[in-house]
């Protein structure tokens, strides 16, 4: 698992002396893209309910008019956040989906749990900022965690259709089903980050099985 499978920063981050070295267009990336992850380690080291616009910037290592021009408020920022990444994590679950046949519908989803939890694994902060602490983030953020909980759940349906395409034996489950070992995944997923002390690594590797058996569970034949 490639330790940049996720990332908020623009390819370039080391910015020169004298703005001018580089296109505006550059700079404006290079400083969103920074705010962006200090909004995720802030949030993963005090808390969304403590984290300030002033903690951000500080991390960011830009202005307050700098974050202003970009963001409205926190909540803006942090939402910003949570959609890139979980843009970036759809498009990889996809990805490892491709590894197989359709119709081998149960290796798509270990290859697919196993994923996940490197991805989050490689990047800490952002699996303690959006698995654990997005639940205290305000009304933006909770709404866009409904979407992205429903594009996962159309994901694995699609994966039991394409499976039953296939040839493959399997059961297509409900929406409903589908959230709901989805809300049982990340309770699994929260209960070990919230066990592990920050400053030691974010091991998941437990988790992998249970939530693996949990999700084939819906597409087996009764």
């Amino acid at each position: 698992m490639p330790d940049d499978a996720l990332s908020l920063l623009p390819e370039r981050l080391d910015l020169p002396r004298g703005r001018a070295a580089l296109p505006e267009r550059e700079v404006e990336a290079s400083q969103r893209g920074r705010i962006l992850q200090a909004v995720c380690d802030e949030v993963a080291a005090a808390g969304y309910a403590r984290t300030t616009v002033s903690g951000i910037t500080r991390r960011a290592r830009v202005s307050r008019t700098t974050f202003y021009q970009c963001f409205s408020d926190k909540e803006e920022a942090f939402a910003s956040a949570h959609e890139a990444i979980s843009e970036q994590l759809v498009q990889f679950l996809r990805d490892q989906a491709m590894r197989t046949s359709d119709a081998a519908w149960e290796e798509r989803i270990e290859l697919g749990v196993q994923g996940l939890m490197a991805c989050l694994e490689a990047r800490p902060t952002f699996a303690r900022s959006f698995m654990v602490e997005v639940h205290s983030a305000g009304d933006r953020v909770r709404r866009q965690r409904d979407l992205v909980v429903e594009r996962h759940a159309r994901s694995l349906a699609r994966v039991a259709t394409l499976a039953a395409a296939a040839g493959a034996e399997v059961r297509v489950p409900s929406e409903l089903e589908v959230i709901g070992a989805i809300g049982a995944t990340e309770e699994l997923v929260a209960r070990q980050i919230r066990a592990t002390d920050p400053r030691r690594r974010l091991r998941l590797a437990s988790v992998v099985p249970p939530v693996v058996a949990i999700h084939s569970a819906l597409l087996r034949p009764v």
